[in-house]
């Protein structure tokens, strides 16, 4: 039964990542800076691929180091979503109005959550099967 809850939660947290990333990369939010649309492309590839592992037959090691990865990437996205909560997320250039919400960290809240969930129940899989 856990098999399959983490095998779904794997596939969810890497189609969740994907589409985070796909917001970021078509400019979802507006004109944002080079370093934005890197961060979109880099979240679709880390998704991409771990759907594709969840789908496959890897180790849970290599699962557990991306979703630890994908995890991690969600952080710098919460925190600048929070800090500029009320004002535009442009310095500039180039110009946008866009004004920045809490809100908007929602999706890598959950993606936060879910990866956790999901490394430890690898982990757990991992125990299971050395026990046996």
């Amino acid at each position: 039964m856990m098999v399959r809850i983490s095998a779904k939660l794997e596939v969810l947290v890497g189609i969740l990542t994907l589409l985070t990333g796909l917001l970021y990369l078509f400019r979802v939010f507006g004109p944002t800076e080079s370093e934005v649309i890197t961060w979109g492309l880099l979240a679709v590839i880390l998704g991409g691929v771990f759907v594709l592992l969840s789908t496959t037959k890897f180790p849970n090691f290599m699962k557990m180091i991306v979703a630890c990865l994908l995890v991690v990437i969600q952080i710098p996205a919460i925190i600048l979503w929070v800090s500029f909560h009320g004002s535009g997320i442009s310095d500039g250039t180039p110009k946008s109005n866009f004004v920045a919400h809490w809100i908007f960290a929602f999706p890598h809240m959950m993606i936060v959550v879910l990866g956790i969930l999901l490394v430890f129940s690898l982990i757990d899989r991992k125990t299971e099967k050395s026990l046996n």
